[in-house]
This record gives C-alpha cells, structure tokens and sequence, in this order.
C-alpha cells in the first residue's frame, strides 16, 4: 500500500469520526430541548366561612311594623354584615304574601304571614339563602305559598324547600363560593294546613327522594347542607325521630345538619367529619313568654379546601338576644347560662368556640 493511499484512508476515518462526534452532540442538545423542568406547582387552599341563623318571622306585630313604620326595622340593631360571613343562612318562618294588610290571623295565633314590603326587609338583612320549608310555609294556602315563591324570585332572593313545579321540588339549591360547591337541601317534617297535594309543593323528610337526590350531587359538590324543619317546640332537647333523621343524613353524605322548629336552641353534635345543630333556636321572632325563646345563637363554619380534601369546622358561636329587633347578646352572665345549655347538650368541648 503506498503511502499515498495510506494518508487517503486515515483521513476518511478522521472525517468519519467527527461527523459521528457532531451527530452524538446533535442528539444530545436535541433532546435536552425536549425535557422540560418544572417546579411543582402547589393549588392555594380556597376557605369560606357558612354562618347559620334560626327562625326569622317577619309576620304577625314584625310585619306590622315592616309596613307602617320601617322596612328595615328587624335588623336595624342587627348588622349580619359585622361577621365578614360569606354565606348567611337561615330560616323564613312564614310566607310573603299580600293579605291588604293582615299579617296573622284574627282567630288563628299560630297562623300568619310577612307583608310584600318584607322582601325588601331580606334584600337588606345580609341574609343570602333562606328556607321556606316549615310549618307554616302554607299558613294562607297554596296561592299565597306561589305568591311567596314569585316574589322571592323577582327579589332574586335564593331559597331552597318550596317549589311550583313539583318534578324540581327536592333539588337542592347549589351555589358556588371562592371555588367550593355547596348544596343544600331544605326539608319540613309537616305543615299547619294540609291542603290536598301539599307535598306537591313543600319537601319532606323523604328518605328515598333525598337519598337519590344526595347519591347524584354527592361526587360533584364539596359541602353538603340539611336544613330541618321538625321537633317539637320549647323542650329542652331534640326527639328521638329528630335525631334520628339527622343521623341518617349525615350517614348519606350530609356534612352540615341545620334544625329549625322548637324555637329554643339546642347543642352541637359531632360525627365523624360532619356536625348536627338540633335545633338553632329563633333569630327574628316576637315571643317574650319563654326566657330560651329570646336567647339564641348563630353558628359560624370555616370550609376549606385544598388539592386532596375538603374540610369543615367550627369557627365560633354568635350570641344573640331575640325579639321583633334582635340584637346581639353581650351580658356576660347570660352567654354564660347560654353557652352552659349548649354544652350540656354536645357531645365535644365547646368553650373555644365562645371566646
């Protein structure tokens, strides 16, 4: 082989070998682009805090004064809005509907009803969702229950308990708040004037229908709310069917179990990540004969959620004086009888919730 031919063959092999040294470094710098480093990215826990009242009456001597001196009287000494809540709830103890100018029964005591202007009275309490299911959500029948609905409509009030159309009437009100789905349910145990097909009109306790309602929302919400209408008035603790709904709403996917009816309040019930109020008592109602019956308290949940769950708690107790103006409870002996009433009936340590 001459030296010639000897020169050629090396310096193909050289060429070669930095063609193959370019095309691995190519490669390389290729597939560095393609993979991305990222930092992990980690969701803000959104919280809302869900504050719960009792009965509201705006009937009977309220409504009288709502018409002839103030529309705001109920709440004038009473700012919701001092709570920095972002959901108030509670619960509308009568219809709202035009009787020219009755607002309760000239024979009937336990039969009444608020004003038109009341609504007016709703829109400004700072009050956002209320339940019509109770008693007396048929006091001056089946028209003035459809009046009721209509005018919380047009007032975009939001309510939950009542319906016009009966295929819709144990849907829940579903709403949304900083990124958490609520539902809530409202529900009476019976009414004062049963009308033909009143069920038509006002939800019931209706195991069966809750429970396919509840199966269907349970995975797309974060919260689910009960209110109660049921019991028996001015006891001093819930009945056994009272407790027993409650248990089983919370056992089918209820974390917030709201009672409404005796009028005086009752404790507070812990069961596994869900709680039961009994009963809440009243919050706008005109009832001087029993000394429980005018005080009373709000209570105040924090919900948060997170990227892998959706927790609930207690954040504190509102004490409040009731009457046609509620105002809230300050004298330190009386929260004291208060907060002792509800601690005797809970089944957790309360006093952190008080101070």
């Amino acid at each position: 082989m001459t030296s010639a031919y000897k020169k050629l063959i090396v310096g193909i092999l050289f060429v070669t070998l930095l063609l193959c040294a370019e095309i691995i470094i190519l490669s390389k710098k290729s597939v560095s682009k393609d993979i991305k480093f990222t930092e992990p990215v980690f969701i803000q826990p959104s919280t809302v805090s869900f504050l719960a009242f009792g009965d509201i009456n705006l009937g009977r001597k309220v409504g009288q004064r709502i018409i002839k001196d103030d529309v705001h009287f109920p709440f004038r000494h009473f700012s919701i809005r001092d709570d920095s809540a972002d959901i108030v709830f509670a619960n509308l103890e009568c219809q709202v509907s035009d009787q020219h100018g009755e607002t309760g029964h000239s024979e009937y005591n336990l039969i009444f009803t608020a004003p038109p202007e009341a609504v007016t009275t709703l829109q400004h309490s700072g009050i956002d969702i209320i339940s019509t299911a109770n008693n007396h959500a048929l006091d001056y029948g089946i028209s003035a229950l459809k009046e009721t609905i209509d005018r919380l409509n047009n007032a975009n009030i939001s309510f939950v308990g009542t319906s016009k159309d009966k295929e819709k009437l144990f849907d829940p009100l579903i709403f949304k708040k900083n990124n958490i789905k609520f539902a809530i349910f409202g529900v009476t145990a019976f009414v004062n004037m049963t009308f033909k097909n009143w069920r038509d009109y006002v939800s019931t306790p209706d195991t069966i229908e809750l429970l396919k309602k509840i199966t269907a929302i349970r995975d797309s919400v974060d919260v689910i709310l009960m209110s109660f209408h049921g019991g028996v008035e001015y006891i001093d603790r819930p009945t056994a069917k009272v407790k027993a709904f409650a248990e089983w709403s919370v056992n089918n996917g209820v974390d917030i179990f709201l009672g409404h009816h005796p009028h005086v309040t009752f404790g507070v019930q812990q069961q596994g990540n869900s709680y039961i109020i009994h009963s809440l008592g009243n919050f706008i109602f005109y009832q001087p004969q029993h000394y429980w019956t005018q005080r009373s308290y709000g209570i105040k949940f924090l919900i948060e959620k997170n990227d892998s769950a959706t927790t609930v708690r207690i954040d504190r107790f509102i004490p409040v004086k009731v009457s046609m103006q509620t105002r809230r409870l300050y004298d330190s002996l009386e929260v004291q009888k208060l907060f002792q009433r509800t601690q005797q009936l809970s089944n957790f340590d309360l006093i952190k919730y008080w101070n």
